[in-house]
């Protein structure tokens, strides 16, 4: 349900924006979105289930036309439930891959 909340307020977003020249993550064709999740460390197999769902709905969007023509690209980092890689993932995701937002984050310790 997050997941679907996300999505729609995306969309929203870039229903809004769509008079902005350029935003972050957003091109003519796609919109990229970024998660991070337990991929490694005590928590993997709930983050590796997390994002299969997540893909899974990324994959559905996709195949109905995405959100005004544009697909989402969907960026995932392992944090591996460590506080420091967490930090240093969003960094890459915000600044580096340059996505547009951040979806279904769960957390880490």
């Amino acid at each position: 349900m997050k997941i679907k909340l996300s999505l729609v307020a995306a969309a929203m977003a870039l229903t809004a924006g769509a008079a902005m020249a350029q935003t972050q993550g957003v091109s003519k064709n796609e919109v990229v979105l970024g998660s991070i999740q337990d991929l490694s460390g005590p928590l993997a197999g709930f983050g590796k289930q997390v994002r299969l769902g997540m893909m899974l709905r990324v994959d559905e969007a996709n195949e109905q036309g995405g959100i005004n023509g544009r697909k989402f690209k969907l960026l995932v980092e392992d944090s591996a439930y460590d506080p420091r890689r967490a930090v240093l993932a969003a960094q890459k995701l915000v600044n580096q891959d340059k996505i547009f937002a951040m979806i279904g984050h769960i957390g880490t310790a």
